[in-house]
């Protein structure tokens, strides 16, 4: 199953400086919800786990990514990702192009996601366009992170967490289920674990 999703969102930067912090891997990644950078491959791909809740389900996905294009003249980022579900119950390869574009005091981002699902997540994300919300969701809480990982005016570095460490919780996308997607996601339960509702006899 594949998807296409836009999103942006701007930070109080310079584009140089919001460059800078972008392609910082060990203080950008740390930056994404429910993120966990652990260490760097031979290759200069990183290795990290992503964990994201659901309702009564959490996802834990070990996998790895690659910043495989970086023209920082045009403010072009290619990233490259893949990972499995630790409970063997499907994977996501996503491909994600950043744009970076402004002037001397603001910072415009905008990303689209390439998105393959497999497995139960393929089927997870079928259900009432929850996969975009989640994916919205992630957005909004990474640019809140890094707008805080930005350095104050006149001062050189900020406070960011260190690789290994996340620096934000995993996102708790229960809040994002309304009553229609709700019902979609249970639907998707009984259909992963295999139960029916049955006519009650009398």
């Amino acid at each position: 199953m594949a998807l296409t999703i836009c999103s942006s969102f701007s930070l109080d930067a310079p584009k140089e400086e919001a460059w800078r912090l972008l392609t910082d891997i060990e203080r950008a990644a740390p930056c994404f919800p429910g993120a966990q950078l652990l260490n760097r491959n031979e290759d200069g791909s990183w290795k990290a786990n992503f964990v994201v809740k659901l309702g009564p389900m959490s996802f834990s996905f070990a996998g790895r990514f690659l910043i495989t294009e970086a023209d920082a003249e045009r403010g072009h980022l290619m990233i490259k990702a893949q990972g499995s579900d630790t409970k063997g119950r499907g994977g996501a390869n996503a491909t994600v192009d950043v744009e970076l574009s402004g002037g001397d005091s603001r910072t415009e981002v905008n990303l689209t996601s390439t998105v393959d699902l497999s497995g139960a997540v393929a089927q997870f994300g079928r259900g009432a366009g929850m996969i975009e919300a989640l994916s919205r969701q992630l957005v909004d809480q990474f640019a809140i992170n890094l707008r805080r990982a930005l350095p104050a005016r006149g001062t050189a570095t900020a406070n960011v967490a260190s690789p290994g460490v996340s620096a934000a919780q995993s996102l708790d996308g229960t809040a994002l289920l309304g009553n229609a997607m709700l019902a979609a996601f249970k639907a998707w339960l009984r259909r992963l674990f295999g139960r029916h509702d049955s006519p009650r006899s009398n």
